[in-house]
């Protein structure tokens, strides 16, 4: 592999892999097929992203402090299924604060780059999907409508990938990060709400699905509207 080779054609062609495999995963256990299913698709995908990306890792080719906390969380995220929902819960939220703990670890070791970014992006939208499909299997959960928002990430990659916009990267916005972090907030907080007090929070996961999508809405318009804002500027 070549270490000078450009990463984005890989990444972008293994992210459209990843969402038509996640979407596909996430039919199969709607149906009712075992959930260790979602945790064994997901190290599989990612395997293949860490071995086509090797020495491409850092900018410095090493895979650095930073990946390591963001694939240590990703472990995490796959244990995820043999929880009870409360300590769904508390290991939820201890992997959700280490979301911050690797962006601030790459910028004080000088080690970010176009991986660390990326592999932090993919491991938080199937942070969330299983989380959603945690719920919806979930005794007296929600119904299959939780299933959109850990679905939207990969619906926003394969219509990128047919539809192809002026550009092809979206840009994350700080308004877009904290709409994760509160949908990721309200999903927790909804296992650690099970059984008695999950009614409460189903109108608020219901509003923040809206959130969400309207953020990945806003993406594609900045997508679509970018090159043009360039050029009159």
């Amino acid at each position: 592999m070549n270490a000078s080779r450009p990463l984005q054609p890989d990444l972008l062609r293994w992210s459209e892999a990843n969402a038509a495999a996640m979407g596909a995963v996430t039919l199969a256990l709607a149906a009712g097929l075992p959930l260790w299913l979602l945790s064994g698709c997901g190290l599989l995908s990612f395997s293949v992203l860490l071995y086509r990306c090797r020495r491409r890792w850092t900018p410095a080719g090493r895979f650095g402090p930073a990946n390591a906390v963001s694939l240590l969380r990703l472990f995490g995220v796959f244990a995820l299924p043999w929880l009870a929902p409360r300590e769904i819960a508390g290991a939820g939220l201890i992997l959700l604060a280490m979301d911050g703990v690797d962006g601030w670890i790459a910028r004080r070791t000088g080690v970010s780059g176009e991986f660390g970014e990326f592999f932090d992006k993919e491991n938080d939208a199937f942070f969330m999907l299983v989380l959603c499909l945690l719920l919806y299997r979930l005794p007296d959960g929600f119904g299959p409508w939780i299933l959109l928002p850990g679905l939207l990430r990969y619906l926003f990659v394969l219509f990128v990938r047919f539809a192809r916009p002026p550009e092809l990267k979206e840009r994350r916005s700080a308004k877009a990060a904290w709409i994760s972090v509160c949908m990721m907030l309200t999903l927790l907080g909804s296992f650690a709400a099970h059984p008695g007090y999950l009614a409460y929070f189903r109108p608020l996961a219901g509003l923040m699905t809206l959130m969400l999508a309207y953020s990945f809405a806003q993406s594609l318009h900045l997508m679509y509207r970018g090159p043009r804002r360039r050029v009159q500027t």
